[in-house]
């Protein structure tokens, strides 16, 4: 066979094989177009039990309708700041039934303490925590009383006492009421009367505090006397008040 027949064959050989390739390169296209497809939240890395999920944690990806697990995260906002419940390994889908939503209670009360807070529950009674009208959710405003001594400008006296009502934290969240920690609304109501009852008209409230302010709080409950008082629901408005000392009210 001459050159020229060689490179002849050649050629129509290579156009065959450019069309087939053309054609197989549509259908792979074609099949794509018609496969669905379905966002899923992949785990980037282990993520441990009760760890807050950050968005470098996760990646969204494409995969085939028949890969993806009927119960599979779809967006990032369902997961990113959301507590896992149990530990999802790297390259797992990321499932509703192992996330805490940012609403829900989780099992314990751990779940309910928002990031950068601590859970600190101080003991009130039906006075000075208002039990029976407060429930978790609510939100108050803490005042403490303390008896301080000073020294008496009296050379016949030593010292003199003052006692101070301090206006300590504005607008912190309720917790727990005793040992609930849960939407008032699913609590039943025969159930927390005797809880208050069993408690002789004494509870403890548990607070969301600022992690830089739980020292302040414990010493005032230590030292003094707490008191409660709720706040109007949407009310986050804070003031600047003065401690009053309880010599004012005889002037």
């Amino acid at each position: 066979m001459s050159n020229k027949k060689v490179l002849m064959a050649a050629m129509i050989c290579g156009v065959i094989a450019a069309v087939l390739l053309n054609f197989y390169i549509k259908a792979i296209k074609t099949a794509a177009a018609n496969t669905k497809t379905k966002a899923v939240a992949y785990a980037n890395m282990n993520i441990p039990a009760k760890t807050l999920i950050t968005a470098d944690m996760i990646s969204i990806k494409e995969v085939p309708l028949e890969y993806a697990h009927v119960n599979s995260v779809t967006e990032a906002s369902q997961v990113v700041g959301h507590t896992t419940k149990d530990l999802i390994a790297a390259g797992e889908q990321i499932l509703n039934s192992k996330v805490i939503a940012k609403e829900s209670t989780g099992s314990t009360m751990a779940y309910s303490v928002p990031l950068g807070m601590r859970a600190i529950a101080i003991a009130v009674n039906q006075q000075s925590g208002l039990l029976g009208l407060i429930n978790p959710g609510d939100r108050v405003d803490v005042m403490g009383t303390v008896d301080i001594e000073e020294q008496s400008k009296d050379p016949n006296v030593k010292t003199v006492n003052h006692t101070m009502t301090h206006l300590i934290m504005q607008n912190i969240e309720v917790l727990a009421v005793g040992s609930n920690f849960t939407d008032p609304n699913t609590v039943d109501p025969n159930a927390k009367k005797e809880e208050q009852d069993k408690g002789g008209g004494e509870a403890t409230v548990t607070l969301a505090v600022p992690a830089s302010e739980m020292q302040f709080l414990v010493a005032v409950s230590d030292k003094g006397k707490i008191t409660l008082a709720l706040r109007p629901a949407g009310d986050k408005s804070e003031e600047d008040r003065a401690a009053i000392d309880a010599l004012q009210l005889l002037r």
